[in-house]
């Protein structure tokens, strides 16, 4: 929807609303008692009222230029924008091949050097032929040194095959990788023992569902959390899923759609009713979330994703339009949601990376109010406040999901309210923004009124009500969010994730400690902390694009299964 002539007569033309006539009766019968149209709202004679709301732009791209101010604004602009992302899409690719680049480009130039070049060797040697050497020696020696001196690959094989390469402004010293992402948590389930729950939870979790290892089949040849996340996400293959969907009116006004999966004998009581929270940049046909409708529809569950507002194509009325603290959309699908349940029946949420993140701050901050049974976050942090300072991710990752996030969203949806509300200097920085937190910082928190991004990380974040400095005394404060936990929570994640810091989820030691934090409170946080994973990847199997998401998949739906078991057990 980047056609600066969008109008909701248009949008509601392109719709075609899902067909209820093949479902199987029990998917209708889930349906009535959802009580939700198929047709958006603001389509059609009977919308409740005009989407166009009198003083708030249009939806569509940023028309106005006027931050641009000068030929150099401009220069500085278009350089920005493109050269972060041309400079971490070169060094990503090192870092995914460097394992491999680095071993075949010594072996040759070890044969070379054990073989001799003589005088006249070097002189008949033809242009092609040196600039080739000249090629394997230099992309040896930066392999070399990636793999050396990166902190990833010092967490994958210890620091005995690391060199003193990296050196540490604060001590003076050179140190094995960044000193400051060092990870000493050892891998494991954490969870609280005095809890009688979670330990007969826990009971009926089966080793295997939970343990990613070679030993379990964790793809034993790609080296580090860059190739975990990135070759999945390139290779994996993705079969396509046919979603109900309807539509779901907000608190605000606003309204946002779910998709539904159903199975194909159709709506089962007695199997798990699962809300899905996607990513940042997805919604129903990310791969890991159709992979997910795919596995748990073919047990008999059903699947219903919630599209965040204003994403994919959704249309927004007003000046809301997403950001990450909002937690009263996922309450809303939720509460919905819970009236369709019969009997003993369970509603389990999952959210992936950015939808992690929501869950989790949902649940903390809902506490009694949860209308969830139990939740399972995937790559998501608990204290995003140390984002910010995940310098790695900034320079590596987030150029490219920056620019993706400000060309087709910030900017591309929403361009003119957004220009509305930031000063010509925001819009710069805005339109020059490096990675994902500086997008946050320019643009995220001046549109919504936070009052900086600590404020906004805090607000989005399950421990966000704690003071950093609380972490190191000797216990929390009453009443933080986290110690209100109704529900078993989960929270899976790799402990060499490139996009999402350890830190965000646990330190090496003090009360943010993987074991101190799952006694905080009721006791109904788990932390499963894998050594290896990447971000949303955990690929199993030499040929991992066959199995696809299935390990992190499965891990959710097992644990939800455990704590159905337990439920019913009383």
């Amino acid at each position: 929807m980047k056609d600066s002539k969008w109008t909701i007569e248009a949008y509601c033309g392109e719709q075609r609303p899902s067909d209820w006539s093949t479902l199987p009766t029990s998917s209708l019968s889930f349906l009535n008692q959802l009580n939700l149209s198929a047709t958006h709202p603001f389509c059609g004679s009977e919308a409740p009222q005009p989407y166009e709301i009198p003083g708030v732009p249009s939806q569509g791209p940023l028309l106005t230029n006027d931050h641009l101010e000068s030929f150099w604004d401009v220069v500085l602009t278009i350089t920005a924008k493109g050269v972060p992302s041309l400079i971490a899409i070169g060094e990503l690719w090192l870092r995914l091949c460097s394992s491999i680049l680095a071993p075949i480009g010594l072996a040759h130039l070890l044969y070379t050097s054990i073989k001799g070049i003589s005088d006249q060797d070097s002189k008949t040697a033809t242009r092609p032929q040196k600039v080739f050497l000249s090629v394997t020696c230099l992309l040896s020696v930066a392999s070399s040194i990636v793999l050396f001196t990166d902190t990833l690959y010092v967490l994958e094989y210890g620091p005995v095959y690391a060199l003193f390469l990296v050196y540490d402004y604060e001590t003076g010293a050179f140190t094995f990788g960044d000193s400051a992402e060092r990870c000493e948590i050892a891998e494991g389930l954490y969870y609280n023992q005095e809890n009688e729950f979670i330990n007969k939870l826990v009971e009926h979790w089966p080793l295997s569902q939970r343990t990613y290892s070679k030993e379990y089949g964790a793809s034993p040849w790609i080296p580090t959390g860059d190739g975990r996340t990135g070759l999945p996400f390139l290779l994996n293959l993705v079969r396509d899923f046919s979603y109900t969907r309807v539509w779901l009116p907000l608190d605000d006004g606003e309204v946002t759609a779910l998709d539904i999966g159903f199975p194909e004998a159709g709506h089962d009581v007695t199997k798990p009713l699962y809300l899905i929270l996607h990513g940042l940049n997805g919604g129903s046909q990310e791969g890991y979330v159709q992979d997910f409708t795919w596995r748990r529809t073919g047990e008999g569950s059903t699947v219903v994703v919630m599209i965040a507002r204003g994403l994919g194509d959704l249309p927004i009325r007003g000046w809301d339009v997403f950001h990450g603290a909002r937690i009263s959309d996922a309450h809303t699908a939720a509460l919905r949601l819970r009236q369709t349940l019969i009997g003993d029946q369970i509603l389990a949420g999952v959210g992936y990376s950015m939808g992690a993140i929501i869950l989790s701050n949902y649940v903390a901050r809902s506490g009694e109010n949860c209308a969830l049974d139990s939740a399972v976050a995937i790559s998501g942090g608990l204290d995003m406040r140390f984002e910010a300072d995940f310098y790695r991710a900034q320079r590596l990752w987030q150029p490219m999901l920056a620019q993706t996030l400000r060309d087709d969203f910030v900017v591309g949806k929403w361009g003119e309210r957004v220009h509305a509300r930031l000063t010509k200097d925001q819009m710069k920085n805005l339109m020059r923004a490096a990675h994902v937190s500086e997008i946050d910082e320019t643009a995220v928190v001046a549109y919504n009124g936070f009052r900086d991004l600590d404020h906004y990380y805090s607000e989005m974040s399950a421990l966000g009500d704690i003071p950093i400095e609380e972490y190191n005394g000797p216990s929390l404060e009453p009443q933080r969010r986290i110690q209100s936990l109704s529900i078993p929570l989960l929270v899976i994640h790799a402990l060499d994730d490139p996009l999402v810091t350890f830190r965000t989820v646990g330190a090496n030691h003090g009360l943010m400690h993987p074991t101190n934090l799952t006694k905080t409170g009721t006791g109904n946080l788990l932390l499963l902390l894998t050594k290896g994973g990447g971000h949303v990847g955990w690929p199993l199997g030499w040929f991992f694009f066959l199995n696809t998401w299935k390990w992190m998949n499965d891990a959710a739906m097992s644990f939800t299964n455990a704590v159905d078991h337990s439920r019913k057990e009383g």
